[in-house]
């Protein structure tokens, strides 16, 4: 739990806001908007929020490369993340998310340094860490 006293010490990076009705999602800001569907409904032009899980984790595991990879002078500009999500039915009522994350670009010699940092920067990485998360180098 983040104290009050923690949170006035804490800078503000980035401050997002959406919001889902019945077929869709928007950001406040109008950067993002898009026509939804439920999971498992057929393909159409429409995403699903597992989509939506799938880009967001791995365009911020991409980018938290990039920053770890600078703070050790390795060159990753060719890295790639696949964020794989997938919904399955849980044993209980509802749904449960299996996440795999595989990284792909970076030199052999570096990638599991810069894989490590890069897991303690992203915020999503953290956020999901203890769930049915995954993140691996490509074989």
């Amino acid at each position: 739990m983040t104290t009050q006293s923690e949170k006035s010490s804490q800078t503000t990076v980035q401050d997002a806001t959406a919001t889902a009705v019945a077929g869709s999602v928007k950001t406040s800001d109008g950067v993002l908007e898009a026509a939804t569907q439920l999971a498992g409904e057929a393909a159409g032009d429409r995403t699903t929020p597992e989509h939506l899980m799938a880009a967001a984790t791995a365009a911020c595991l991409q980018q938290s490369i990039g920053i770890a990879a600078s703070t050790q002078d390795v060159d990753a500009s060719d890295a790639q993340v696949t964020a794989h999500v997938t919904l399955t039915t849980a044993e209980e009522a509802g749904y449960t998310s299996h996440i795999t994350l595989e990284v792909s670009g970076l030199a052999d010699d570096v990638a599991e340094r810069v894989l490590e940092q890069a897991q303690q920067i992203c915020p999503f990485t953290k956020a999901l860490a203890g769930s049915d998360l995954t993140v691996r180098l490509a074989a």
